[in-house]
């Protein structure tokens, strides 16, 4: 009788998330149906996301996905002309409505991954980092995402192919930031929690920079990235996927703290038993007084307001570098930006 009754119990508790994130969509499209006369209706999509980003949160990514569904059906049925009625009058908006979904499943994806995270592994501090990240670092990505939606949606804004593309494009983007900002700290809470476990084994260099600047190909755009590595560079024990994060890093600081127009070089060297890996930039350098502090957890150089971060990026980059029996340094160059310099073991 009380195996039953336990079991019941369990039954509401995991049908409770699902049927509190169907009452928040319910909640948003009444709101919508109070203010839909006074603002355009595609400002609304805001208020969807931000639902399935507080569900994903608070119940994780199964309620969360639900949600998604749930506000791109509601959307259509209630807010978009013919009212009631799952069709629509412009064949654009089932493009659009495929695109706010994807994005609604992609943000709960990675919302209740951090969440998930949290629970299990970070300390008070890294959990401060989170919420801190949710509510200032995630509210660029998210507004650019929800722009971009926008104006897709808006059935006045006369968009072509093209822009239309281009907002698809930067709302992807968008969301592989988030992917990376939700990454370090999933990758500094296994530190924490002393569950880094690499696996080393012979690399091409070559690849493992060929793969980091690939994911990072939006952002380089134009860029000139100069990679110096000789024919004969051996090949170097190192977790390929681990190092591959470092590399994307620290190529992704100097993208943003040196001039669009400035070449950024990665130069290889072989000296005894080691090799030494060297990132330059043309940016603004580092303050002489903070060089050998900006490995530190949390601590973050005093940069423009527009430069975001959670200050784990060189943080992991040294815990990841340590693992392989590394180093990792920085010094600002002679003449102007910085250098971030690599020393691995080849045995």
């Amino acid at each position: 009788m009380l195996r039953n009754t336990q079991e019941s119990m369990t039954g509401k508790n995991k049908i409770y998330p699902y049927l509190i994130s169907s009452g928040l969509v319910f909640i948003t499209n009444l709101l919508g149906e109070f203010v839909k006369r006074k603002i355009e209706p595609t400002n609304l999509v805001m208020f969807y996301l931000l639902v399935v980003v507080i569900v994903a949160i608070r119940w994780g990514q199964g309620p969360a996905i639900v949600a998604s569904i749930l506000s791109v059906l509601s959307f259509d049925f209630f807010l978009v002309p013919p009212y009631l009625t799952l069709g629509v009058a412009d064949l654009q908006y089932i493009f659009t409505f495929v695109a706010f979904l994807i994005v609604g499943v992609v943000v709960s994806t990675l919302a209740s991954k951090a969440r998930e995270q949290v629970i299990q592994h970070q300390t008070e501090k890294l959990q401060t980092a989170l919420l801190n990240s949710i509510s200032h670092d995630l509210r660029t990505p998210l507004a650019s995402i929800t722009g971009s939606l926008t104006a897709l949606l808006d059935n006045t804004s006369g968009l072509d192919d093209t822009a239309r593309r281009e907002l698809l494009e930067t709302a992807f983007e968008e969301t592989g930031r988030l992917n990376r900002l939700v990454g370090n700290l999933l990758d500094m809470s296994r530190m924490e929690a002393g569950a880094l476990r690499i696996s080393r084994k012979l690399c091409e260099l070559r690849d493992v920079l060929g793969t980091s600047l690939e994911q990072l190909k939006g952002k380089i755009g134009s860029r000139n990235i100069r990679i110096d590595i000789s024919r004969d560079f051996p090949e170097i024990p190192m977790d390929f996927s681990f190092m591959m994060k470092v590399f994307l890093n620290l190529v992704d600081n100097a993208l943003k703290y040196s001039p669009a127009d400035t070449t950024i070089e990665i130069k290889t060297a072989i000296f005894k038993d080691k090799v030494k890996i060297e990132i330059r930039d043309q940016g603004i350098g580092i303050p002489e007084g903070e060089l050998k502090r900006i490995f530190d957890k949390f601590y973050r150089v005093e940069r423009p307001s527009r430069m975001m971060g959670t200050g784990l990026g060189l943080s992991i980059c040294k815990g990841i570098i340590e693992a392989h029996s590394g180093e990792i340094a920085a010094r600002n160059n002679s003449d102007k930006g910085a250098t971030f310099i690599i020393i691995l073991p080849l045995n």
